[in-house]
């Protein structure tokens, strides 16, 4: 049995029609130093057993015993089930990891004009080589 995810706080459980029939939609739970919260949905294709709207503290194991089907252990504080399902999805949303490799608005301005500095300076005739002199040597 292996930890797939574990939610923090409300998930919302949606049935659905279709390959995925079953969307379970939250917060995954970071560790005590993050701030940010990251939204993450579990997508079960096949989903055998219904589930109540909402659940809470809802972690998701994976059970190995089975072979010829996929079988899920749901923990949450409202219940205990094992769910069979022929697959499992989990979108995370990335935003938070895009926007932290960002720089901060307040350098960004400074860096742009450095660029277009620059790249304006190598059209000229014999500005490479001034600026092959001018870079430290290795």
């Amino acid at each position: 049995m292996r930890e797939l995810i574990a939610f923090d706080g409300v998930v919302d459980c949606r049935p659905q029609t279709g390959a995925i029939n079953l969307m379970l939609c939250g917060f995954e739970r970071r560790g005590p130093g993050t701030q940010a919260r990251v939204a993450v949905q579990a997508l079960f294709g096949g989903a055998v057993n219904p589930l109540p709207s909402q659940l809470h503290a809802l972690r998701i194991f994976e059970l190995e015993d089975a072979p010829d089907a996929r079988r899920f252990l749901l923990q949450a504080q409202e219940l205990h089930l094992t769910l069979q399902a022929r697959s499992l999805q989990l979108h995370r949303d990335a935003a938070a990891a895009f926007f932290g490799a960002v720089p901060p608005p307040h350098l960004l301005w400074r860096r742009r004009v450095g660029w277009a500095l620059l790249l304006w300076a190598l059209r000229l005739p014999g500005a490479q080589a001034l600026l092959a002199r001018l870079r430290p040597a290795r």
